[in-house]
């Protein structure tokens, strides 16, 4: 009989692999990569026009609770 410890994945050292390294082989196994997330946001941000690019106010990131709750603006 076998013992289960012989089916999971070890490193090279011996070693247990991480939850993380045993994610990333399945996927690496059925062909998928990693991209970093930045990578996805300027690919799905490139898609977007750039006249609806003009239309994003240029404090949305210091005021975006005015915009989303319509809470006061803050100033400078």
């Amino acid at each position: 009989m076998t013992s289960i410890s012989q089916h999971i994945p070890q490193s090279p050292d011996n070693q247990e692999t991480s939850p993380e390294e045993k994610s990333q082989a399945s996927l690496t196994a059925q062909g998928v990569t990693r991209r970093p997330i930045w990578e996805v946001i300027v690919e799905i941000g490139e898609q977007i026009p750039d006249e609806e690019w003009v239309k994003v106010p240029s404090d949305a990131s210091t005021n975006y609770k005015h915009y989303l709750y319509g809470t006061p603006k803050k100033n400078g």
